[in-house]
């Protein structure tokens, strides 16, 4: 009878230890990123300072870019993306993609989308937006 319970007990620790894992894995940043609109593919990230200096260069194609948002509408369609280390900003409109994200000021994220040159200068017609 000792044994059976001893392994009733065993399990029930094994399940728990699970769990426990689970539970930190999720409290410590192991949880899965938010993400909006299209699942980001490219693998490469595009420094906004080599937009920024060269649009033509890039004019058409589909970047990943990656900073913190500096201003956000407040629907959430439209934000200025903010390299992490200077004051370099990029506009990304994410409206006419169809979808928005909560307000996130401050946030590190990471945006996939064409690169549009508008008379202002170059911006990022996102389609897919994932938050860290």
């Amino acid at each position: 009878m000792r044994e059976k319970r001893k392994g009733t007990d065993m399990r029930i620790l094994r399940i728990l230890s699970i769990a426990l894992i689970v539970c930190a894995g999720s409290v410590n940043g192991f949880s899965q990123p938010e993400k909006y609109g299209q699942e980001i593919t490219t693998k490469e990230i595009t420094e906004i300072k080599n937009i920024l200096a060269a649009p033509q260069d890039y004019a058409g194609k589909t970047v990943k870019i990656v900073g913190n948002i500096d201003t956000e509408c407040g629907s959430g369609c439209w934000f200025l993306l903010k390299v992490s280390n200077g004051d370099l900003t990029i506009y990304v409109d994410i409206g006419r993609s169809g979808f928005a994200i909560p307000q996130y000021k401050g946030k590190t994220i990471m945006v996939e989308g064409a690169v549009v040159i508008k008379e202002t200068g170059p911006i990022i017609q996102g389609t897919g937006v994932q938050i860290k």
